[in-house]
């Protein structure tokens, strides 16, 4: 288990690099700010603790941060995105079914794309909400918020399913 945590660690650490130097130096725009970091927070097996995925979340949203100089956004946005999905994944999912399916985590297979793309999506659209609601800060900003947070949410989904295309969906 400690060599699959220092993998997953090492994973994440490529994604927020590749955040950081590269998605974040690309103009996309005003209302687009993708942030496909946040797929290594979907792909924590199911196996693990709930209070080392949300650890692992923090920490690599405080990472993040200490890149941005942002101060604490991520983090705040990933650990809710991770209480969040554990959340979904006691509740909704049937994660004794997945793992005899061989999966450690939740992938197309499972039902189907469309409940997969749900549940990317919902959590992905959470996690900017929050970042942008800290962002912006201000009680006035709320549809600037919910429209940056929609637009960045569908960019983070296509960056992660074109990830996933990528590597091989397993």
């Amino acid at each position: 288990m400690a060599i699959d945590l220092l993998r997953y660690l090492f994973g994440a650490v490529l994604l927020i690099l590749f955040q950081f130097f590269l998605i974040q130096e690309i103009n996309f725009g005003t209302w687009l700010k993708p942030m496909p970091y946040v797929l290594f927070v979907f792909l924590l097996p199911f196996t693990y603790n709930r209070y080392l995925i949300l650890l692992t979340a923090f920490f690599s949203g405080l990472f993040l941060d200490a890149l941005n100089n942002s101060g604490g956004l991520h983090a705040a946005a990933c650990s809710t995105l991770a209480f969040t999905r554990i959340i979904v994944d006691t509740k909704i999912l049937d994660t004794d079914a997945i793992q005899l399916q061989g999966f450690r985590y939740l992938t197309p297979v499972y039902k189907n794309f469309r409940f997969y793309a749900l549940y990317l999506f919902f959590l992905t659209f959470l996690h900017h909400w929050i970042y942008f609601t800290l962002d912006f800060s201000s009680i006035y900003s709320f549809f600037p918020v919910l429209l940056v947070s929609i637009v960045s949410s569908v960019g983070s989904f296509l960056l992660i399913l074109l990830y996933k295309i990528i590597a091989g969906i397993r």
